[in-house]
């Protein structure tokens, strides 16, 4: 009896002792992925020669743009035609891109901010990035907060582009709401600027073109339906794991983005029924936004063009 008992408690100090082993090697990978994120951090800078402000203005200022002019002003800025064709429409564009393309060059250093466990954002020193001219209706998105090695990155909406004003859920504790691209997003180590591709979000003519005034329309919706709707809404990054993902009880700041395009049409039977989660999976991150199929680059800051969101 008594060796029966002796070989229950064995049995049961074993088990306690695997499962305590198991913690513990968790939270090992966790730290020790946390560490490698941070040795990964930073912003990536081109390697190659920056072209004088003449060299740039001459392409810049060409009548017409074909596809190597607007190749070499993305390689030079981080912007895609989308981009420099806002540069083009505004009376001091250039003056604009030349600042974008010193802050795309800058090589910067990194510095950490922690506020959680295993939880960093990484921001640069010295000045902030520069972005393009915004539009209400963008997204930005960054990959530069991570949780262990897992980069979870932020995302928020435009509202308003002149005045480079976001809506974002941002985090555990703080009411989603307004703030400044300036603000959340361009000390980040990365960001890009991205807009839904027209052609997914507009009404198409009778001759076959695109209805860009129904875009803007649309795009002005949506964006008011995001940004006063789920003001309430409480913060949680495991939204869609364990909480329904089709549903608002909780939300985060890719998730509020994904909700709000596949939702905003609702009342018209889910016309539009945008469904920006690009592998479909429970947790929707800012990263699935970025591959998605419906959106497309405006600008790049410090993502490799090669990789990107990786």
């Amino acid at each position: 009896m008594k060796k029966a008992k002796l070989s229950v408690r064995i049995k049961a100090l074993i088990a306690a002792g695997v499962f305590v082993a198991a913690i513990l090697l968790t939270l090992l990978g966790f730290y020790i992925g946390y560490w490698v994120a941070d040795a990964k951090a930073g912003n990536w800078a081109p390697d190659y020669p920056m072209l004088s402000q003449s060299e740039l203005q001459a392409i810049y200022e060409k009548s017409k743009l074909d596809e190597d002019d607007y190749r070499v002003l993305f390689e030079q800025t981080g912007l895609t035609k989308i981009g420099i064709d806002r540069a083009k429409a505004q009376s001091f564009g250039f003056g604009r891109v030349l600042d974008i393309q010193e802050s795309y060059f800058k090589k910067r250093g990194v510095e950490k901010f922690n506020y959680a466990p295993l939880v960093c954002t990484d921001y640069m020193d010295g000045d902030p990035a520069e972005f393009i001219f915004l539009e209400r209706g963008d997204i930005i998105i960054s990959s530069s907060t991570h949780f262990s090695g897992f980069r979870i990155g932020h995302s928020a909406i435009v509202t308003d582009g002149d005045e480079y004003e976001i809506y974002q859920s941002n985090q555990v504790g703080i009411s989603n709401g307004y703030a400044l691209a300036y603000e959340m997003f361009a000390n980040r180590t990365t960001f890009m600027v991205l807009r839904i591709k027209p052609e997914y979000f507009s009404e198409i003519l009778e001759d076959g073109n695109i209805d860009y005034d129904s875009y803007r329309k649309n795009l002005d919706r949506v964006t008011e339906y995001i940004s006063t709707q789920f003001e309430d809404v409480p913060y949680d990054f495991t939204t869609g794991v364990f909480t329904k993902k089709d549903s608002m009880k909780a939300t985060s700041c890719a998730h509020l983005l994904w909700y709000g395009f596949k939702h905003f049409d609702d009342e018209n039977g889910g016309k539009f029924n945008l469904d920006l989660d690009s592998n479909g999976r429970l947790l929707v991150v800012p990263k699935d936004i970025s591959k998605s199929k419906y959106v497309e680059l405006v600008q790049t800051f410090g993502f490799d063009p090669n990789k990107m969101y990786e």
